[in-house]
């Protein structure tokens, strides 16, 4: 049909209320479903109005906690509106949303947070995945494209939300020597050396660099302590003849019968 583009959302919500609220949501949404079963399938028309195409749109649920549920969204469609639909269909859904910590990071920024929109932060949604936050953030220019710095647990990368579509620029942490800023009058810098070549983002808010970089440093100390914490030595095992013995004082004091004490006796002897 078009472009497939895949993401993933973590619902708070149990799945046994997540499961009948997306169904509820590509109703309510114009999704005609095709396939009532899990993954959720159904497609939509092109919207002139909007200036959307056709689109296949497909719900894969699954429980990731009593408490979350994890939704794999696949969209297939032509034009670059797919962070659009599944915003909708999100909107619908009226469940709690994780939103990876980006809008905190957005009201951090103020009024460039709001400059920034609801569709381009939903679109950056779409590139964060499950297991990472967004710590902070920061609006500027790099080379041609204006964008936004993103820092996350795992992460430091460029994302430019484009008209003809959504793009990332990452810089490996293990690859970057140093973060440094300037201020201009134009703005601040963030300069970013990696690797024999060097990275500069522009035009950020005053005070933006500063806040950004010791955001950077406090992920990479903890990610630095993280990797020199000591193994935690491992459980002793129980010793076998021990633990036969105890099942024996359970049996001679009536909570367990002859019965169970020769099955669970059986049970630990399986295991050598």
């Amino acid at each position: 049909m078009g472009i497939v583009r895949h993401s993933s959302t973590r619902i708070l919500s149990a799945y046994e209320s997540t499961y009948p609220a997306v169904v509820a949501a590509f109703h309510a949404t114009g999704v005609e479903i095709t396939v009532a079963s899990n993954p959720i399938v159904g497609e939509t028309r092109r919207a002139l109005r909007k200036n959307r195409w056709a689109a296949a749109v497909t719900a894969a649920i699954r429980p990731e906690t009593p408490s979350t549920t994890i939704v794999d969204w696949t969209v297939d469609m032509a034009g670059n509106k797919h962070s659009e639909l599944r915003g909708e269909l999100l909107d619908a859904l009226a469940l709690p949303v994780d939103d990876l910590g980006i809008g905190d990071a957005l009201n951090r920024l103020g009024k460039m947070g709001r400059f920034f929109g609801v569709l381009e932060a939903r679109a950056l949604a779409d590139f964060v995945h499950l297991d990472e936050r967004v710590v902070e953030l920061a609006q500027g220019v790099y080379g041609t494209k204006q964008g936004m710095l993103v820092l996350t647990t795992q992460r430091l990368f460029f994302f430019d939300k484009g008209l003809v579509g959504a793009s990332i620029e990452e810089f490996d942490f293990a690859a970057i020597g140093s973060l440094g800023f300037s201020k201009k009058l134009g703005g601040e810098a963030i300069d970013i050396s990696i690797s024999g070549r060097s990275a500069q983002i522009k035009q950020l808010a005053h005070g933006r660099g500063e806040t950004f970089i010791a955001a950077y440093r406090r992920v990479r100390s903890s990610a630095a302590a993280s990797s020199a914490a000591p193994a935690q030595p491992a459980a002793p095992t129980p010793d076998l003849a021990d633990q036969i013995r105890k099942l024996g004082e359970l049996r001679d004091a009536g909570i367990l019968t002859d019965d169970e004490f020769t099955t669970k006796k059986a049970e630990l002897l399986s295991r050598i």
